[in-house]
């Protein structure tokens, strides 16, 4: 007699989801709250990273192509974070989504690849254009507004309208390049009109050179991107405009504002037209009402006179500031008078040790921050001796009167092989303070318990 022929079952979508999850987990930061000491992206991208998206995108190709099954479950990763390198990759891209939202109308309980988007980095900062459109051809590697646009070519509202579960939007540094330049031009020429309920991480990094370029239309396109996002938790603003953000009707579920400036700078045009502001150059508190009440305050950058009169009107919320990794830069005794004061309930410093480096606060003039974050790295920044004790005496001196705890991002012990690390923990230790490691090799928070010998 024969044995009855068995077939194996086949995995059920669900654990498909998990296989192709974990094949093409993408590099990319999805973290939409605030997290401290994140890299800023150009940092974070590699040769090697670049190498790593491409595989993750021939993945998803590859599990796409296998059957009808396997393309159900792996599209939603396959769109799950777009990057946008070039013209014609965007108009493949948008015919993709359009003929996807057409065939999802027709079948009921299917999606669009549009509503699998989630995040969305228009133009990717390595972009390489390359376009035969004649409106696009320029003699000059600097065009100036007004730029000529193909009228149909699809626009930055028309993505986030095929787009409607988009949570973050990354608007990099452009390359200052022709084809770039027109391409982003293209991009922001008529209003955005999406309802952007679901965006809640906005990037924007933008120069002063922006208003030769767009005229207004970049200004506008950021004010409708923040007002037309009730829910958005974190934004990342890099702009030389000194009203940038009071510019911004700012919503109430912000919780993270991060601030950069521009690494581009340039004279003003000579035109009388390019002479005028872009908007009004000073920067005003923002309304009573509209008063936001965001926690986390992310600074790369000492701030101009303008930024620490906007952080004065909205820093009463504030519970953590963070002082971004910043080498040989110094946040003046004055600054840093300025900043604290501004932020009453403060309760977190964060900062790389020495890098930059914070001066003490006049003696009337203590700080409520009880906790400090420090990390250290010595592959990014090796603070010499001197820097090293001044900036750990600090953490004991008058300044911080509160200060209770130190958390230490330090995966190197690079701080307690140092002997002027050591005797600055043991101090604290005896001063009944919690020192303690974060998220070592194990996952877990070590703290030290007893004082360190000196």
């Amino acid at each position: 007699m024969s044995s009855p022929t068995t077939s194996t079952p086949s995995p059920p979508p669900e654990i498909w989801r998990l296989i192709f999850r974990f094949a093409t987990t993408s590099q990319a930061a999805y973290a939409i709250d605030y997290l401290p000491f994140q890299p800023v992206q150009e940092f974070q991208e590699t040769n090697s990273s670049l190498e790593e998206e491409a595989l993750r995108l021939q993945t998803c190709l590859a599990l796409v192509l296998v059957s009808r099954s396997f393309r159900d479950v792996a599209v939603e990763f396959l769109y799950e974070d777009v990057k946008i390198y070039h013209a014609r990759g965007l108009a493949s891209f948008m015919s993709g989504l359009s003929s996807s939202a057409a065939a999802a109308s027709r079948a009921e309980g299917s999606s669009s690849y549009g509503s699998y988007v989630r995040r969305l980095e228009v133009p990717h900062r390595r972009s390489t254009f390359s376009s035969t459109n004649p409106h696009h051809q320029h003699h000059s590697p600097f065009p100036t507004h007004p730029i000529p646009c193909d009228p149909s070519a699809p626009s930055l509202s028309d993505i986030l309208l095929l787009c409607p579960r988009l949570q973050i939007l990354v608007r990099p540094c452009l390359r200052l390049d022709a084809e770039s330049i027109a391409f982003w031009a293209s991009l922001v020429r008529t209003p955005v009109v999406a309802s952007l309920t679901h965006l809640m991480r906005l990037e924007w990094h933008e120069s002063e050179l922006d208003s030769r370029f767009y005229g207004f239309n970049n200004t506008l396109r950021l004010r409708e991107l923040v007002s037309q996002a009730p829910n958005l938790r974190y934004l990342f603003l890099s702009s030389d405009r000194q009203n940038s953000l009071a510019d911004l009707c700012l919503p109430s579920s912000l919780r993270t504002l991060r601030i950069n400036r521009s690494n581009f700078h340039s004279t003003p045009p000579s035109s009388s037209a390019s002479r005028k502001p872009l908007l009004k150059s000073r920067c005003h508190a923002p309304h009573p009402g509209a008063i936001p009440n965001f926690r986390n305050l992310v600074l790369h950058t000492t701030l101009p006179a303008s930024l620490l009169s906007f952080v004065s009107a909205v820093g009463q919320h504030l519970r953590v500031l963070e002082l971004a990794f910043a080498p040989q830069m110094i946040f003046s005794s004055n600054q840093m008078q300025r900043l604290l004061a501004s932020c009453p309930v403060l309760e977190e410093l964060v900062y790389a040790l020495g890098a930059p480096e914070i001066s003490s606060l006049p003696l009337d003039a203590p700080s409520s921050v009880k906790r400090v974050r420090l990390k250290i790295n010595p592959d990014e920044w090796n603070p010499c001796k001197p820097v090293l004790r001044t900036q750990l005496g600090l953490l004991e001196g008058p300044s911080f009167p509160e200060l209770r705890e130190v958390i230490l991002h330090d995966s190197s012990r690079w701080l307690m092989r140092r002997e002027v690390g050591r005797e600055a923990v043991g101090r604290m230790l005896k001063r009944g303070w919690v020192v303690r490691y974060e998220h070592d090799e194990g996952g877990a928070n070590v703290a030290l318990p007893v004082p360190v010998p000196t």
